[in-house]
């Protein structure tokens, strides 16, 4: 049987289109492997512009950490995650330390913004491992 070169370009147009559709479906139906870890958004530090005299608006710095390689459906995983997490928080809060006026945030001595990031992320850590199934004995 023989083509035409009409039909054979609806063939290949619909080959492409269902190919397409397979890869679409293939990526959204791909798991979410990372968590995010914010330090707090400091709002208004107080401090000014030095050129301009406006006020000086922080924004929040933001980590991404993957568990993509982690079991989150056994403890060791969970755990792994968890650790990650604050280490995450504790270098997002140094960064944003580093990158305001002094004494808008101190990372060192100001547990609010590890804790609060910490906990946030966490939300969402644990919405992941609850996904994973239960724990292995």
């Amino acid at each position: 049987m023989r083509l035409s070169p009409l039909a054979l370009r609806g063939l290949v147009a619909g080959s492409a289109a269902a190919a397409l559709a397979l890869a679409l479906a293939a990526t959204a139906a791909e798991p979410v492997t990372e968590v995010y870890v914010e330090a707090p958004k400091v709002v208004h530090s107080g401090a000014r512009e030095p050129a301009t005299g406006a006020p000086v608006d922080i924004v929040s710095i933001k980590y991404r950490v993957s568990y993509g390689d982690l079991n989150l459906a056994t403890p060791a995983g969970a755990k792994a995650l968890e650790d990650r997490i604050h280490d995450a928080a504790k270098r997002a809060c140094r960064q944003l330390e580093a990158e305001t006026p002094p004494g808008t945030v101190n990372a060192t001595t100001n547990p609010p913004c590890v804790k609060t990031a910490v906990d946030n992320a966490m939300k969402q850590a644990r919405a992941a491992i609850a996904a994973a199934g239960p724990k292995a004995k």
